[in-house]
């Protein structure tokens, strides 16, 4: 969990210093036309040239902006209930694990036919639950990774590994 946390930690601050080296290029190129402006006059393919780089840095910057503004505001709505939701998904895997490890214990102790059908019944609804709260830490995944990862180490921890339910 920590390599996760330093990688998305050293991605982000490699994305920090890309931006600085945009933002100093294009001040660069300011400056240079600001120069060019006060030394001579601009030729006219040097007035469109500049007007350009003008409209495509306000563009790109409202683009990210806009961009991280929605994102944001994606998060902070959609994290609460995630978080919600992964507390009943623990407690719900965590039961389903608890009565899956009873239940093959039983079928090895039961010595009647009907018992062991009975058994691999129940067996194979409890398997089936734990998938499918398996396919919805997945889907939450995508939404609030961070959390979704801890409740794996943390059910793993408890010897409940996800993907181990024969």
């Amino acid at each position: 969990m920590d390599n996760l946390t330093d990688n998305s930690e050293k991605l982000k601050i490699a994305q920090r210093i890309g931006l600085v080296v945009i933002a100093l290029g294009i001040l660069a190129l300011l400056i240079y036309f600001v120069y060019l402006t006060a030394t001579r006059s601009l030729t006219n393919l040097e007035s469109v040239l500049l007007q350009l780089i003008f409209f495509a840095t306000g563009f790109g910057v409202a683009s990210w902006i806009r961009q991280k503004s929605v994102e944001n505001a994606v998060s902070e709505t959609i994290k609460p209930q995630a978080r919600s939701a992964l507390r009943r998904l623990s407690s719900l895997y965590g039961s389903l694990s608890r009565a899956s490890i009873e239940l093959k214990s039983l079928n090895d102790t039961a010595s009647s036919e009907h018992f062991r059908v009975i058994f691999a019944k129940l067996d194979a609804i409890v398997t089936e639950q734990i998938n499918t709260t398996e396919d919805a830490l997945e889907d939450w995944k995508d939404v609030v990774t961070e959390d979704v990862e801890a409740l794996k180490q943390k059910l793993q921890s408890n010897n409940m590994t996800v993907g181990d339910n024969e």
